[in-house]
């Protein structure tokens, strides 16, 4: 239906035998046990019903089912502390509106609906790039662009070459964040929605497939100072459809709705992303969450030269040119935590009783029999325990800075790319159909479902100061083994 499939008038019946082959191939890769299960009915029901409602629409490029128009990733900026502004790649594209060849055309930047004078070019297949070919706006770009501290609009924008009264855009979100944020992934189809093909199929037509209490979970981890980041292997078409989905699910009766997210796609179209999704999702999402790592972490980001061969991964486009920085603009740009920062870095890594002059200065002098001192002393592990394990002080981690902290996933292929980007085991999430969520690092603590979570969450994830530092609370009392205030009982 998308990328390189023509659709014309009349041709209606071609569509729908592509549709079926589509079907076909992901059910062969599900098994012969869930050929006649309802999920693959449903599946079938809904592929059908898009193939006929195609035709003439999608070569016009205006149906909504299958969003045929472009679509755009959201971008992620981070200040850094001497200023210095990185972002993830700007993944956008244009619809295929006509055969007329738009290569070469500008497209401008908007941001908050204001012009930036930043402008991007259209390559062969209308995907936007940068003079130099690249994906990656320069520090000098992205200060024009003015951006205000959490989400900000941004709007591509071509004039059709011959006939300036003809515009053609496609929108996203632009996320100015700290270097010290914290992340929390969530997949969509089978984590939010219950499952993946029924959930998708349901939000076409209208309906909310989804866990009950999902929304209120992940608003909870938001209040608690982490950032939201939704992965996906939906096609870049379907972004801003999803992105509409995320922000009207769960707000009837009364419900709280979606938090402040970011919205991270495949670069493919749909038929593309469709595979992506069956054969190579974890590979997708792992180079995805290793770039945004990166643009946190300046010391990771590996060297370029315009003659190396680039591994491109099915669903993200990396970038082909030269990369922009060199090492020593690097050393420059990260100059590591201040000699203040850093006492306060080995304060909080110092683990209790190791040293015992340094904690009667640190907790003023009490002996270390003492009642307060020893509820410091309790604290001072979880603090141990939450920084060990989210990577932040450990120099063998995966990701030192522990930008990543928590992520929620329906099948393995989520847990192997939370896992490859340092997630710890105990905040690696596995949710099933049945809304079971089980910690991949635990496998005998299962919640049932996101309300049944609910209750733990503020002590698996404490909250924040505005320094992305945990605020640990006292010890909790009640009788849940995770040690929360709760009285509820890990099932």
């Amino acid at each position: 239906m998308n990328d390189g499939l023509i659709v014309r008038e009349g041709e209606d019946e071609d569509v729908e035998k592509v549709a079926s082959r589509c079907v076909d191939l992901l059910l062969d890769q599900l098994g012969a046990g869930h050929r006649n299960s309802g999920a693959a009915l449903t599946m079938k029901a809904v592929a059908k019903r898009v193939a006929q409602s195609a035709g003439s629409a999608l070569w016009a490029g205006t149906t909504g089912l299958t969003d045929t128009g472009g679509g755009a990733t959201d971008v992620i900026v981070v200040r850094h502390s001497n200023g210095r502004l990185v972002s993830t790649s700007f993944h956008a594209q244009l619809p295929k509106l006509s055969k007329q060849d738009f290569m070469g055309t500008r497209v401008s930047l908007f941001v908050n609906n204001i012009p930036t004078g930043v402008s991007m070019v259209l390559d062969r297949e209308l995907i936007c790039c940068f003079d130099d070919g690249s994906y990656r706006a320069s520090h000098a770009d992205l200060e024009s662009m003015n951006l205000r501290s959490g989400k900000n609009t941004i709007r591509y924008e071509m004039i059709h070459p011959c006939n300036n009264d003809r515009r053609y855009t496609v929108r996203a979100n632009i996320h100015l964040w700290n270097v010290w944020d914290k992340i929390t992934v969530v997949d969509i189809d089978g984590t939010v929605t219950k499952t993946d093909v029924a959930g998708f199929g349901a939000e076409k037509l209208g309906y909310e497939y989804i866990h009950s209490g999902v929304c209120e979970a992940v608003t909870e981890i938001s209040r608690q100072g982490y950032r939201i980041l939704f992965l996906t292997s939906r096609a870049i078409t379907l972004a801003q459809s999803t992105r509409e989905f995320l922000c009207t699910i769960g707000q009837s009766n009364g419900g709280t709705g979606m938090p402040e997210f970011c919205l991270i796609t495949t670069t493919e179209r749909f038929l593309p992303s469709l595979v992506v999704g069956v054969r190579s999702a974890d590979k997708f999402k792992t180079v995805a969450l290793q770039e945004i790592l990166r643009i946190f972490n300046p010391e990771m980001q590996s060297i370029k030269r315009a003659d190396d061969v680039v591994e491109q991964i099915p669903g993200w486009r990396l970038d082909t040119a030269p990369v922009l920085v060199g090492a020593e603009k690097w050393d420059k740009l990260w100059h590591g935590p201040s000699e203040t920062e850093d006492d306060e870095a080995s304060n909080a890594s110092t683990h209790a009783g190791s040293d015992s002059d340094k904690d009667k200065d640190r907790l003023g002098g009490l002996d270390a029999e003492d009642s307060d001192v020893a509820q410091r002393n309790t604290l001072k592990r979880d603090a141990d325990s939450f920084s060990s394990s989210s990577g932040v002080m450990g120099s063998g981690s995966k990701d030192p800075s522990g930008t990543f902290v928590c992520g929620f996933g329906n099948r393995l292929t989520d847990t192997a790319a939370y896992n490859a980007v340092g997630i710890p085991p105990e905040r690696n999430f596995l949710i099933d159909q049945s809304s079971q969520i089980r910690m991949t690092g635990v496998y005998n603590q299962v919640f049932d479902g996101y309300t049944g979570l609910l209750p733990h969450i503020r002590r698996l994830l404490p909250a924040l100061n505005s320094r992305g530092e945990p605020l640990y609370r006292k010890k909790g009392r009640g009788t849940c083994p995770l040690d929360c205030d709760c009285d509820e009982v890990v099932l």
